[in-house]
């Protein structure tokens, strides 16, 4: 059972090395250690969508004096659509509903430092998530965005 862990470790190190030449590692950190991952209890904003596999992914956020205090997400995608989801969540915290409006694919990709073009659905699915949970609240309190 030791060998077993330790082998699995080796085996990761060594994937980990090779995709870095690949990917930014950022992609890896968000992927495999979520900061915003988990289900949050009456949020203020909330949105659900499936992913192409069919997958439900839900984002969820919490507004404090008109800016996002926290949002967390729960998705079982590939490594590439939990990074985007982290990215969003990050990049939401302590900004304004005006700021968080701007959230989108290629500031998820540019967060990350760069997602692959054959992954940039993740980062949208991302983006479109949190849009989507951020329309709710403003729609739930019928808040009017200056433009």
């Amino acid at each position: 059972m030791e060998d077993e862990g330790r082998i699995l470790n080796e085996m990761e190190a060594i994937l980990r090395e090779k995709a870095a030449k690949l990917y930014p590692e950022k992609i890896f950190d968000y992927g495999k250690n979520p900061r915003h991952y988990g289900e949050m209890e009456r949020p203020d904003g909330y949105a659900e969508k499936s992913d192409e596999c069919g997958r439900d992914i839900k984002m969820f956020l919490r507004v404090r004096n008109g800016r996002i205090e926290d949002a967390r997400f729960v998705a079982e995608g590939c490594i590439f659509t939990v990074a985007s989801c982290d990215a969003a969540a990050e990049m939401s915290r302590g900004r304004t509903i005006g700021e968080c409006l701007k959230i989108n694919r290629s500031s998820i990709s540019e967060h990350l430092g760069g997602v692959p073009v054959d992954h940039g659905h993740c980062a949208l699915l991302a983006a479109l998530l949190f849009q989507k949970a951020l329309r709710s609240y403003i729609e739930k309190n019928k808040i009017k965005i200056k433009e």
